[in-house]
């Protein structure tokens, strides 16, 4: 039911952002901003849910804590430059939306190296 809430005021807001638009352009953004921060802070309330089976299938396979913290990490920089992408775009920036998500690859693939080089060095002790 929260998914249904959540979503509802997700549209409201588009709605209200696109009212906006209409007299005063520059305050657009700001409604979608404030939105987009509502919504990913109405979520982080239920990352206790999250983080709690991670830790629970980190001690279930042994994965080590780091790993489990970079994974969510990762995580982190995906939906963050995401939502940056999709706000660049909706204000019409679509360069800015593309270098925003090349940096997001960029920085994930840097930040899984350490858990890269585990799976290879894994890989070397099987053969």
């Amino acid at each position: 039911m929260l998914i249904v809430k959540l979503a509802l005021i997700g549209i409201g807001g588009a709605i209200l952002a696109v009212v906006v638009r209409q007299f005063q352009k520059e305050y657009g953004v700001f409604v979608l901003l404030a939105v987009c921060l509502f919504l990913l802070s109405a979520m982080t309330s239920h990352l206790s849910v999250i983080m709690d089976f991670a830790r629970e299938l980190g001690e279930n396979i042994h994965i080590s804590d780091a790993y489990i913290k970079i994974l969510f990490k990762l995580l982190a920089i995906a939906y963050v430059c995401q939502m940056a992408s999709n706000i660049c775009q909706d204000m019409g920036y679509q360069s800015v939306s593309f270098q925003i998500e090349i940096i997001g690859k960029l920085s994930i693939f840097i930040l899984s190296i350490p858990i890269l080089k585990s799976l290879l060095e894994m890989a070397e002790r099987l053969l």
